[in-house]
């Protein structure tokens, strides 16, 4: 064993008794970690002895042990849902039609959801192919014109049943509107001829043309109107696939999902925002395979399912104005449905059901990204917020696997960094760039960086910026400038840095044997599972 430094009061250092004093500082030792490997001691930092080796304590972010601590100490805060709302489509990106098809079940029921998350039903249909567009003049894609104007049929009535069976008596269709049933027949694409239908056909009604929130029910490749739903800005409409044989799983845009559907009509557009509300469980296995490769060790699933569905639960109504919870995307957390779901992934989220990650009794920001290149980053210094859970840790971790982003080498010219960051933030006007001083953390990652243009003058930005700024990787990275004049950038990595490594965990699990509770409790300190 290698012996261990202490420092006497005459200000020697001393190895193992009084007499053996060290030459120099502590930068001549070695120390050596229960699992024998050595590593020298920097000359300007402090240690303790423990009863794996010698553990730096000079810096608050450094590498800790995890903590075990099963919160007993705290009473959790309610999940207040069992139900996610996930953006599917929505602002630039909503649809003018969208279509659902049963993969799994035959036909659907129309209603809504209230503000509690519970499904009213409303009406029903057994055709297995829909197409929902807004009640305004729309050809859609199968080149079938859907027209605004329509007869409605004199009387309302009490239910789906008595409405669908008056509007079936003359070929047409039925409606909900605010919660009373009408039937209706046509769709013509204008008031005249909607007129000109009425007064051929000898029907009891009168031109009608719904609200700017109304939603149209198609059969897919027809014109045909199967039901529309109309409450104002009150109630959506959600479509719930029905399944006598399973749970229901429908095709919609090329990916398979549980779960029911909302289409919503916002800012009294024809467009459709479109969100999938899915149980919990079912969502965290339409997460799992899109955020970690379904042939990673279990343990590395368990943790990125126990990271996923905590940030779901302590995001419930981040987007309130478009009517959901969490986009589908890296805005949130990337979510496809059942497309890519394996054995392995459901297994890890069946594992896992039901447990979080808490800290004081709160759900935590679980933050996660692929690689951090040696080191993790507080969220003070990558998002402005602290939190105590997450702060840097030194990463030994990844260095043993290939990340496809250990090392990464970006040059750039003075012009390019000029063209850059003046393309990037509006207040910049830097000319050719003569200095880039990076500012950094304890754990090494870049949280400030100050460019200086060839007349002095300076421009700086700081936290996810500074990797943003230059479109590199991660904030894991050093500059230099070569003798060309150019700026040479080497960094390790790919993400924001902050939370848990995506290939750490598993090399923790693949070479360590780690658990997902030890690799949570790595990158978020202090934490526990329940």
């Amino acid at each position: 064993m290698l012996p261990a430094a202490a420092a006497g009061t005459d200000g020697k250092i001393y190895v193992n008794d009084s007499s053996s004093p060290v030459s120099g500082d502590l930068s001549s030792l070695y120390a050596i970690s229960g699992a024998g490997d050595t590593g020298k001691l920097g000359s300007s930092k402090v240690y303790a002895m423990t009863s794996t080796g010698m553990e730096e304590i000079s810096s608050s972010s450094v590498t800790r042990p995890p903590i075990d601590d099963d919160g007993s100490q705290w009473t959790d805060d309610p999940i207040p849902y069992s139900t996610v709302k996930v953006g599917l489509y929505y602002g630039s990106n909503a649809l003018t039609e969208a279509r659902l098809e049963n993969a799994v079940g035959s036909g659907y029921l129309f209603g809504y959801y209230d503000s509690s998350r519970t499904f009213h039903e409303v009406g029903s249909t057994s055709v297995t192919q829909l197409t929902m567009v807004g009640d305004k003049n729309i050809t859609t894609s199968s080149g079938n014109t859907i027209g605004c104007y329509h007869i409605l049929l004199s009387g309302s009535y009490g239910s789906f049943s008595e409405a669908k069976a008056a509007a079936d008596a003359v070929g047409g269709f039925p409606a909900c509107y605010s919660g009373t049933y009408y039937a209706l027949y046509g769709n013509y694409t204008s008031a005249d001829s909607a007129a000109a239908a009425l007064a051929s056909t000898g029907l009891s009604g009168s031109v009608y043309s719904a609200s700017s929130r109304c939603v149209v029910v198609t059969q897919t490749g027809t014109d045909r109107i199967l039901f529309e739903f109309d409450y104002g800005s009150s109630f959506s409409l959600a479509i719930r696939p029905v399944s006598s044989s399973g749970k229901a799983v429908t095709w919609f845009k090329g990916y398979k999902y549980y779960g029911d559907f909302q289409y919503s009509r916002l800012n009294d557009n024809e467009y459709l925002t479109v969100v999938n509300f899915v149980d919990i469980e079912d969502y965290t296995k339409g997460v799992l395979p899109y955020e970690m490769s379904g042939d990673w060790p279990l343990e590395a699933l368990k943790a990125q399912a126990l990271t996923a569905r905590t940030y779901v639960a302590s995001h419930f109504n981040q987007y309130r104005s478009f009517g959901f919870d969490v986009t589908n995307d890296t805005y949130s957390q990337v979510y496809r449905g059942l497309n890519l779901a394996t054995a392995a992934t459901n297994a890890a989220v069946d594992a896992t059901a039901g447990q979080y990650i808490w800290y004081h009794g709160h759900l935590c920001e679980t933050f996660f990204f692929s690689s951090d290149g040696g080191s993790t980053e507080s969220s003070l210094n990558v998002w402005g917020t602290e939190l105590e859970y997450l702060q840097g840790v030194y990463d030994p971790y990844e260095a043993q696997v290939d990340t496809g982003s250990n090392s990464w080498t970006v040059t750039l010219t003075p012009a390019q960094v000029q063209s850059k960051i003046n393309a990037k933030f509006s207040d910049c006007s830097l000319g050719p760039v003569a200095a880039i001083t990076p500012v950094y953390s304890e754990t090494e990652n870049v949280i400030q960086l100050t460019f200086t243009d060839t007349s002095g003058r300076s421009y700086t930005v700081k936290r996810t910026n500074c990797y943003y700024a230059l479109d590199l990787k991660s904030l894991h990275f050093t500059v230099e400038k070569n003798a060309s004049g150019n700026f040479v950038i080497n960094g390790g990595g790919w993400g924001h840095n902050c939370g848990m490594s995506q290939w750490g965990a598993y090399s923790m699990a693949k070479n360590h044997g780690m658990t997902a509770s030890q690799i949570i409790k790595f990158y978020y300190y202090g934490v526990y599972i329940r």
